[in-house]
């Protein structure tokens, strides 16, 4: 038994960096693991609280998740744990089925990660990271600037000092505005410093994110200010709180609603966990497996789960901070994980008396930050159907509902997609004078087709949805030459593809068109087409009969007709 544990730790990814580590790393991972830390000690607070946990919920998620996803780690750089887009769908997931109550939130919340970890790794050995790819750059963009907004107006209330009951936002913003009048003047008078505070951090320390050093200022403060007796609510106490095997207190429907939540995380939290490990690894010039990835995500919050934490996901930030910090390795995340216990250990007492509202403000700060107009006006200029995606999306999380807006979000996505299938870009083809090369002749004005020949091009693979498509436009072409057509060419250059369907509607059509003495050939498919071709017996697509090109198609045929002719 002991030799089989020793031979599966000896496997993991993560023990195969701590046996090949070179000491020459370790300075550059410490210190970077040290800035990560001043950046993680916020997030876990703040992130905990949109989570619908508990403070040392957070603390455990991070640990916990810097952990998990170390041991199967193909990423050098990432950084997982607490982030402000997953926490804020696990908490919208689980403050229904809990009241906002943070204890039983850690309860809903470990079982939430253990559901999404357990979907993960699923994903992981079935190898279908691919799946999360229809989780666009749009989708990503219009959920995180529709979460923005969420974070903003969830937070609204507590910068008031009022007490928001509404889970809807609109109702939410109502129901601020009835109690306005009931407003903490203290309250909101430390909000307004510390947002003031983030703003100047933002303008005058550009090398770490606002959070950090107002979050150490607060912390100061509460050192010398008792902002409890002033009226303000505080963490409280953390270091009671420790973490033990999940119990089970929730219903059969409270865990389907669970699972069903956390296939909406595990969507999330794979693509963007793919994309930044991606970028990293592009940066530093090394690859990652992002089947490995996806098994990494899924063990990180699995333990999670197990040690009362809640789902976790790649943190950009932090991420973005070991790089320009000088991480080398995922020791430098470790490092952060056992600088964030030191931290807990020394400064639990500072930390009980930190007031609530400036987590608040960060977290609305961050909210406003989040949201990127920028993109999405460029989006608008370059493309305007990718733009609108992006639009409906931030809509649809604002109005609906986080994990309904993403699905809208993907379902507009996957839906162009299909509509690009089904109408692919088509051309009809002409010569250039002292050219032999084929033109479009809508791209190129000096184009002029062969009389009597019709070269038609389509840009996609042929399938059941598009051949209908296919065979209207050639037969289009066909009807609007002025010149009696004796031969058309098929240019299988761009046709990836096709399908049984597709080769049935194809070969009746070409059947048809030879029966009006109209000659059909097929020019230059390529050896994927023609493998196709071959095991669905398509004879018009069988190498004996295609010409290599367009031009050796339309000389062929001159050539006959020259024949005949004499």
């Amino acid at each position: 038994m002991l030799t089989r544990l020793l031979r599966f730790t000896e496997s993991l990814p993560g023990w195969r960096v701590l046996r090949d580590y070179r000491r020459i790393d370790l300075g550059a991972d410490l210190l970077a693991g040290l800035v990560i830390c001043l950046v993680l000690i916020p997030s876990v607070l703040a992130y905990a609280e949109l989570a619908g946990s508990s403070p040392v919920g957070g603390m455990w998620a991070a640990l916990a998740a810097t952990l998990g996803y170390f041991l199967f780690a193909s990423s050098r750089h990432v950084n997982v744990g607490p982030d402000g887009s997953v926490a804020l769908l696990a908490g919208i997931i689980i403050v229904p089925l809990t009241g906002g109550d943070p204890m039983q939130g850690m309860i809903a919340g470990a079982w939430l990660a253990l559901f999404t970890g357990i979907i993960l790794i699923s994903a992981a050995l079935l190898k279908l990271g691919v799946i999360a790819s229809f989780l666009s750059k749009p989708v990503l963009l219009g959920y995180l600037n529709g979460a923005a907004v969420v974070i903003v107006i969830s937070q609204w209330g507590k910068l008031f000092g009022i007490e928001l009951e509404q889970e809807n936002l609109f109702m939410r913003l109502l129901e601020w505005w009835q109690k306005l009048a009931t407003t903490n003047l203290t309250t909101l008078a430390v909000a307004l410093v510390f947002l003031a505070l983030l703003l100047l951090s933002r303008i005058t320390i550009k090398k770490l994110p606002p959070l950090v050093p107002v979050f150490f200022i607060a912390l100061l403060a509460g050192a010398f200010i008792d902002f409890e007796a002033m009226g303000l609510d505080v963490i409280g106490e953390i270091r009671a709180q420790t973490p033990h095997a999940v119990g089970f207190t929730l219903t059969l429907n409270n865990v389907a609603e669970l699972a069903i939540g956390a296939l909406g995380l595990s969507m999330l939290i794979f693509p963007e966990g793919v994309l930044l490990g991606r970028a990293m690894a592009e940066k530093h010039d090394y690859n990652i497996d992002a089947d490995r990835e996806l098994l990494a995500l899924g063990s990180a919050n699995i333990l999670s789960g197990l040690l009362q934490g809640f789902s976790v996901g790649s943190s950009q930030t932090r991420t973005l901070v070991n790089g320009a910090s000088g991480g080398r390795t995922q020791v430098a995340n470790l490092a952060s994980a056992a600088f964030l216990v030191l931290f807990v250990v020394l400064a639990a007492d500072w930390l009980a008396r930190l007031p609530q509202v400036a987590i608040g403000a960060i977290l609305v700060f961050t909210g406003f930050s989040l949201i990127d107009i920028a993109d999405v006006r460029h989006m608008f200029r370059v493309h305007r159907a990718t733009a609108l995606i992006a639009l409906s999306t931030t809509l649809a999380v604002i109005f609906i509902g986080v994990l309904p807006g993403i699905l809208l979000g993907t379902t507009l996505s996957v839906g162009k997609l299909l509509a690009g299938l089904a109408r692919p870009q088509d051309a009809l083809l002409g010569r250039v004078e002292g050219s032999d090369r084929m033109h479009d002749v809508g791209d190129d004005e000096q184009a002029q087709g062969y009389p009597g020949v019709v070269a038609y091009r389509f840009y996609g693979p042929l399938i059941f949805a598009n051949v209908g498509y296919f065979i209207e436009r050639l037969q289009g072409f066909i009807d609007k030459q002025t010149q009696a057509v004796g031969l058309v060419i098929i240019d299988a250059s761009a046709i990836t593809s096709i399908d049984y369907s597709a080769s049935e509607k194809l070969r009746d059509f070409i059947e048809k068109t030879e029966a009006r003495g109209i000659e059909v050939d097929v020019a230059a498919a390529y050896l994927p087409l023609r493998e196709i071709g071959n095991s669905l017996q398509i004879s018009f697509i069988a190498d004996e009969f295609i010409f290599p090109d367009v031009a050796a198609a339309v000389e062929a045929f001159l050539s006959r007709e020259e024949r005949l002719s004499e």
